[in-house]
């Protein structure tokens, strides 16, 4: 769609993975996702855990991941998503990837999106270590905060 109203931009758009430290290795990034969970209050559990774990297996990751264009949930199911070069570049960071801290606190983290500020504030030229300690920061303060 953008180069169909950009014309000029016609094979000069694509994607890559978040470049690394060197040349040769993707940064890291956070993988993951929704929380899936059965309520201890309901009615029909075994259903319900029969039905995410076919959700959550091989052959519904690979065709979500098709139809959704997203990475899968193994590294092992990235080649099901080779044909879509966004969603390949998302797997080859995946590769490297890892969870966000298992913390109810990190709601909070998102909610105020320090990642993203930094983020910003780097690509529009801010120096990246004052940055980065000013993210970490912001996550420590809040993942300490309780609230």
């Amino acid at each position: 769609v953008i180069a169909q109203k950009n014309p000029d931009l016609k094979g000069k758009l694509g994607f890559f993975p978040i470049p690394g430290k060197t040349a040769d290795r993707p940064g890291a990034v956070f993988t993951g996702g929704s929380d899936l969970v059965v309520p201890a209050v309901a009615r029909h559990q075994d259903e319900a855990y029969t039905f995410l774990k076919e959700l959550t297996g091989d052959a519904w990751q690979t065709k979500l991941a098709l139809a959704m264009s997203y990475v899968p949930n193994k590294t092992t199911l990235a080649t099901a998503v080779a044909s879509d070069p966004g969603a390949a570049a998302m797997a080859v960071g995946a590769a490297h990837g890892h969870a966000t801290p298992h913390t109810p606190q990190w709601a909070a983290v998102e909610a105020k999106n320090p990642i993203k500020d930094y983020m910003t504030a780097v690509l529009t030229g801010r120096d990246p270590q004052a940055e980065a300690a000013k993210a970490s920061r912001a996550i420590t303060t809040t993942l300490n905060s309780g609230s």
